[in-house]
């Protein structure tokens, strides 16, 4: 159990999808003027990336090897990550149809998010046993997923601080992205 734990907590933040394995890192920088929905946009991302990552590990596992066609893995994988993204859409637009004609971009790109796609090719030349490799999937979605909603945090925090002309904007989002990369890499040596 402590084992899992500690792939979970090392995919979330020593090896962090996008400041880290730099994967997704647009995302990040996607503009929200709202917390709320940018709680909607982590929470749609956490279920793509998790589930397509699983999934994906699934097909390569069990489809693609033993039929030796692993060269096709982008293509399946991109596929898999698309058609999760438009169910759990199509699921979107009848619960929640005001989110959905307030962020129909940023939803529609998660399924070919580069992290959710990255992910799944991690865990497929990854030498971790299946079960473990979904436990990084999980720690990679509560990685990616927690920083999203941080950086939407940071951003309007950051309309509002006294920040020196040079760095408005941008500039002062790149910063504080290194900052913070730099903080996860320090956790390397406590996983």
């Amino acid at each position: 159990m402590t084992n899992y734990l500690s792939i979970i907590v090392a995919a979330a933040l020593v090896n962090n999808v996008a400041l880290v394995q730099l994967l997704g890192v647009s995302s990040l920088f996607f503009p929200n003027s709202r917390l709320q929905n940018a709680l909607e946009l982590a929470l749609l991302n956490f279920i793509v990336l998790f589930a397509a990552s699983v999934i994906n590990l699934l097909l390569f596992k069990f489809i693609l090897l033993p039929l030796e066609l692993a060269f096709l893995k982008l293509i399946v994988f991109v596929a898999t990550s698309a058609c999760i993204t438009t169910l759990v859409l199509n699921r979107i637009k009848l619960k929640f149809p005001l989110s959905m004609r307030q962020q129909k971009l940023a939803f529609y790109l998660t399924g070919g998010n580069s992290a959710v796609i990255g992910v799944s090719i991690i865990n497929s030349v990854s030498t971790l046993s299946i079960s473990q490799s979904v436990a990084y999937s999980l720690g990679a979605a509560i990685g990616f997923s927690g920083l999203l909603i941080a950086f939407a945090a940071l951003r309007l925090r950051l309309d509002t601080a006294d920040v020196p002309a040079p760095f408005r904007g941008t500039a002062i989002q790149l910063v504080s992205a290194g900052i913070v990369a730099m903080l996860l890499l320090g956790f390397a040596g406590l996983v």
